[in-house]
């Protein structure tokens, strides 16, 4: 089974970022915390593209 973490990361980066504008009303810090949250899921994500790219074998 192909193991594609790409597009999920993606999705939980933007989800994460959404997320912690829609609650940035009711908690003080929530835009800081889902801003960096959707960072490091945007880091991963290209992380695993870039390691996709390296080995075609997985195509």
């Amino acid at each position: 089974m192909k193991k594609n973490y790409t597009s999920v990361l993606i999705l939980l980066g933007g989800a994460s970022i959404l997320g912690g504008l829609a609650l940035k009303n009711i908690f003080e810090y929530s835009s800081v915390v889902g801003f960096g949250l959707g960072t490091v899921f945007l880091l991963f994500s290209a992380f695993f593209a870039g390691k996709n790219l390296d080995n075609p074998q997985s195509q």
